[in-house]
């Protein structure tokens, strides 16, 4: 669990960092976003998984946030 709470303080000092502007730490950050990911490697959540493969950092930070929109039905 430390791996996904690191995941997601990680996630949101990006998400903020691009809402502020100041995108010279996004580098490291994704960089840091992939090793996480490597080291979450089976253990971590199919979706959670796929979101980071796919870089879809928004639905990964929403998915550790418990706001998934694959758990409730689109209908």
């Amino acid at each position: 669990m430390e791996l996904q709470d690191d995941l997601h303080a990680t996630l949101k000092g990006m998400m903020e960092a691009i809402n502020t502007g100041a995108t010279e730490s996004l580098v490291a950050q994704i960089k840091k976003i992939d090793g996480i990911g490597e080291a979450l490697g089976t253990e971590a959540p199919p979706m959670l998984r796929h979101y980071l493969e796919k870089r879809s950092y928004a639905k990964a930070l929403d998915f550790l946030e418990g706001r998934d929109e694959t758990a409730a039905p689109n209908c």
